[in-house]
């Protein structure tokens, strides 16, 4: 079996701007992304989109995959909001099923 990579997240927020930062324990690998942080005017709705796969590790084993995602939205932004909480919940777990896979 081998070692599990340790992921460190850091998180700075400036000026409407937040960089997600990870770096992998053990490997070279080190990812920043820039994300646009919204101010409101007033108090947001609140959309949550949760998805989740179990993949079969065969000899009666699975790994369960599962993310979820909560965005503020105005009330008629909802079903937008929804729908990009949706699409960043399944890239979550994607990228969780290929590192499993891999």
């Amino acid at each position: 079996m081998t070692d599990k990579k340790t992921k460190k997240m850091s998180l700075f927020a400036e000026k409407g701007k937040m960089w997600v930062s990870s770096h992998y324990q053990g490997n070279e690998k080190s990812d920043q992304k820039d994300l646009y942080i919204r101010t409101f005017e007033s108090e947001p709705a609140w959309v949550r989109a949760s998805y989740g796969l179990t993949i079969n590790l065969g000899n009666y084993e699975s790994a369960r995959c599962d993310a979820g995602v909560t965005l503020p939205a105005y009330p008629e932004e909802v079903g937008e909001a929804f729908k990009q909480a949706w699409e960043l919940a399944q890239e979550q777990v994607q990228e969780q099923v290929k590192e499993i896979k891999d």
